[in-house]
């Protein structure tokens, strides 16, 4: 409860910040594409710093490192609300990406701190600490930045630093590892020296390859939504974000509640496949539903499978690694997910511009199709209960 609290409470400073970013950075006269850039960095430094941090959690433990990421997020605050140009703004989002790097280092802490049958509960309370904080910050940040855009920003860094004093008290640590042997500089850069040689060993590389694509289609239907809904059912701007707040309930009630149940009887690839196979259908007929109705339950449908889907990956993941390696293989697999989360709004947008709404959900419904093939066809997910 302390992890879920920590990470949930991270994630609601960063859902209050970042739907204001574009307006944010317009006011300074930043183009599109400085915007675009703005938020590519966070990602870009999200995908660098993961494996580093998880090699760091693994030498040094979990709880320090999760410490230094929200000492870092809270700075990368206030570095924002002060911020006066777009030099700054990028600095600023490049800290908080690196940062977030954390979120794999509290997957490694779920990791030390359950048994293999509780495995892919523990890593869906992540997801839905993780769903709900994004979920309820833009509210917040809405009511708070009525007058001024810089009092959501501040409130975020005093939040985070709160929830710092509040890990510090009350988070132990998970993981002692050998207080005897040397972390060189050079050994931080191992994840990446070894990564080839990971994505070549099977157990781990369809795994990493479900998460990339996965991520890059839910990344490319949250990249396209606000636009799509709007046009093609009429919704205005609080009924987009009343539509993401639905689908984001429905994810974390999956991810915190069912997937304990459901889990420890079905086993992760029976719930990787379904979910990703619920993921598909909700995805692809998303712009052409016809009704209202329908776009709900395409929307249920969607947030369902990706919230089965996703921890139960990692959860895999978590199973397959060595145990002295779990913060470097889980911050790899989310470095899979942070350069998926910059190429998914690219392609996604892309698609929508040049081609329709309908191309872009149904491209992103065929990269959960690839997905699924990969999770059929993998003995590494085949062997698994």
């Amino acid at each position: 409860m302390v992890l879920f609290l920590t990470v949930f409470i991270d994630l609601l400073g960063f859902g209050i910040v970042i739907p204001f970013l574009p307006l944010y950075a317009a006011r300074m006269q930043v183009s599109a594409a400085g915007i675009g850039l703005i938020l590519s960095a966070y990602s870009l430094a999200q995908f660098l710093a993961a494996p580093i941090l998880g090699r760091l959690s693994d030498h040094f433990g979990r709880r320090p490192i999760i410490m230094l990421g929200l000492l870092g997020s809270s700075l990368s605050y206030v570095i924002y609300g002060f911020a006066g140009s777009f030099a700054w703004l990028l600095i600023s989002r490049a800290a908080h990406g690196a940062c977030a790097g954390t979120i794999s280092t509290a997957q490694a802490y779920v990791a030390d701190t359950t048994d293999e049958r509780g495995r892919a509960h523990g890593m869906g309370m992540i997801g839905a600490a993780f769903g709900l904080g994004f979920v309820l910050g833009p509210g917040i940040g809405g009511l708070l930045g009525h007058s001024d855009l810089r009092i959501p920003v501040f409130f975020a860094a005093a939040l985070t630093l709160a929830n710092l004093l509040y890990a510090a008290a009350r988070l132990p640590e998970s993981h002692h590892p050998d207080s005897a042997a040397r972390l060189e500089l050079a050994h931080l850069f191992e994840p990446f020296a070894r990564m080839p040689a990971r994505l070549r060993d099977g157990r781990l590389a369809s795994l990493f390859g479900v998460a990339f694509l996965g991520t890059l289609a839910m990344a490319a239907f949250e990249a396209t939504f606000a636009m799509m809904a709007p046009a093609v059912y009429g919704y205005g701007p609080a009924g987009v974000g009343g539509l993401l707040a639905y689908a984001g309930l429905m994810q974390a009630l999956v991810q915190g509640y069912l997937l304990g149940k459901i889990a420890p009887r079905a086993g992760e690839a029976r719930l990787i496949r379904f979910g990703l196979i619920a993921f598909a259908i909700g995805l692809a007929p998303l712009a052409s539903a016809g009704s209202r109705g329908g776009l709900f339950a395409l929307l249920a449908l969607l947030a369902i499978g990706y919230g089965f889907a996703s921890p139960s990956v990692a959860s895999l993941i978590s199973k397959r690694a060595e145990r002295h390696l779990q913060g470097e293989v889980l911050g790899v697999n989310q470095s899979a997910m942070s350069l998926a989360r910059i190429f998914g709004p690219i392609a996604g947008g892309v698609m929508y511009g040049s081609i329709g709404p309908n191309a872009a959900y149904l491209g992103a419904a065929l990269a959960v199709v690839a997905a699924l093939a990969i999770a059929f066809a993998s003995p590494a997910i085949a062997a698994a209960p």
